[in-house]
């Protein structure tokens, strides 16, 4: 799909919904759990085909922490996405990328977030994001050491 060339306005939105995706995925590597739902209005859903819809940042939380438990990592890579910006709501799809690890079990998940956001307050944040898998495997690769990232405290854009 391509979509109509963005005004300076819509451009700047745009690249505002795109930093809340990478904010997501971002604190999801990290296992900041409680941060990663912050970019989510309030009243934000998260729905999926495998998990009953979470209203809420609390329920969204809950289901996260449920999905990834006992996981010795998870690493999300969100891919360039589109977005229609409309006023203060606007429209996304974002392919993702994910890899994680149990124990010796790997897994490699690619998906698509099919996003609504909506002006805030505080922002733009998401009123809506539906994970659409495509695939889910076991890779091979994931077996070496995980490292710790204490190391991305000394960061600026540690808080």
């Amino acid at each position: 799909m391509i979509l109509a060339q963005p005004s300076a306005e819509q451009a700047a939105d745009i690249i505002a919904i795109n930093h809340l995706a990478a904010a997501y995925a971002d604190a999801i590597c990290r296992g900041e759990i409680d941060e990663a739902v912050l970019v989510y209005a309030d009243d934000g859903v998260l729905r999926s085909p495998t998990t009953d819809d979470a209203v809420g940042r609390e329920a969204i939380a809950d289901v996260i922490r449920t999905a990834t438990a006992g996981m010795d990592f998870v690493f999300q890579t969100v891919h360039l996405g589109l977005v229609r910006i409309d006023g203060d709501r606007a429209w996304a799809r974002f392919p993702i990328t994910e890899w994680g690890r149990r124990g010796d079990k790997c897994v490699q998940f690619l998906g698509l977030y099919d996003d609504e956001a909506t002006r805030t307050d505080d922002g733009w944040r998401f009123a809506s994001r539906y994970l659409a898998p495509r695939t889910l495997g076991r890779p091979t690769g994931l077996n070496g050491r995980v490292l710790d990232l204490s190391i991305l405290q000394d960061s600026p854009l540690s808080g």
